[in-house]
């Protein structure tokens, strides 16, 4: 399963971005704090307004960016959400799942709130309680709230990213699917492993599958035991997610990612915006 290397390794790249600075220029952030837009090493004067509209920008960009190219695999592959599935998978212990998946969500609402502001200055000032730490205690508690309480809710009904792929005109959504009934020995793990509440892959196809792949795994390690291969398997061979689900999905990717580019250039030259600061 490329699932949990490829999960880790992504969650580590958002972790690591924060802290990686040149002459005290970010690889990435939003610098609200000294009014400039940092990107690969270089520091670009930008107002309050004009970092909001950066940051609205990119996130719709992307939204749409990721559904076009690489489309569901960003939930099985790369989602934070993803990631504390596997984790709950893992551990069987509440009270060390619990502390395991606060943890995890603190390292996730610290990383979110390092690309706003510096990741060194807010670790050294956490305790001083100032208004970034606030956010920090914020977003570590939404976080662990939806990774423990409301995770297949959020998944099914609010994230955006879902919303998205669930009305872009795509075929072939579908991933996996349930075969050889009769090995089925009804053990549910396929199901319990699901972050997608009350989703069964042996009832056929389901549009809220995040394609992680998650049931293939949990019905594999079952099947081993009696010598057998999971009764769960990918429905499209070739589909992975290097191949789009889009018949022209990269290249409406890269359309995406021009205006992207653009509409940065675009902000970031604004006169109309200039001066524009809270204080």
């Amino acid at each position: 399963q490329v699932l949990a290397p490829t999960l880790l390794i992504t969650f580590f790249l958002y972790v690591l971005f924060p802290w990686m600075s040149f002459n005290n220029i970010h690889l990435l952030m939003f610098n609200f704090e000294f009014h400039r837009f940092e990107f690969l090493f270089m520091a670009f004067e930008a107002s309050t307004h004009q970092l909001i509209y950066i940051v609205i920008t990119l996130f719709i960009g992307l939204l749409l960016g990721l559904n076009f190219t690489i489309s569901r695999f960003f939930c099985g592959y790369f989602c934070p959400s993803s990631l504390a599935t596997f984790i709950t998978s893992q551990l069987k212990n509440p009270f060390i799942l619990f502390f395991a998946i606060l943890f995890f969500a603190f390292i996730l609402a610290f990383s979110t709130i390092s690309y706003f502001t510096s990741a060194i200055d807010l670790f050294l000032n956490f305790m001083k309680f100032d208004m970034a730490s606030i956010f920090v205690g914020i977003l570590t508690t939404l976080f662990t709230s939806i990774f423990l309480v409301f995770r297949g809710w959020y998944c099914s009904i609010l994230c955006p990213y879902f919303f998205i792929s669930a009305i872009l005109p795509q075929e072939e959504k579908q991933t996996f699917e349930f075969f050889d009934k009769n090995s089925c020995i009804d053990c549910d793990k396929c199901v319990k492993v699901c972050p997608i509440d009350e989703l069964d892959i042996k009832a056929g196809f389901d549009i809220r599958c995040v394609q992680c792949g998650l049931c293939e795994s949990a019905c594999e390690s079952v099947m081993l035991k009696f010598n057998k291969t999971s009764l769960i398997t990918k429905k499209f061979k070739d589909r992975n997610i290097f191949r789009s689900f889009s018949k022209n999905g990269y290249i409406l990717g890269v359309f995406i990612l021009v205006i992207i580019i653009l509409t940065i250039v675009y902000l970031l030259n604004g006169a109309f915006l200039d001066n524009c600061y809270f204080t």
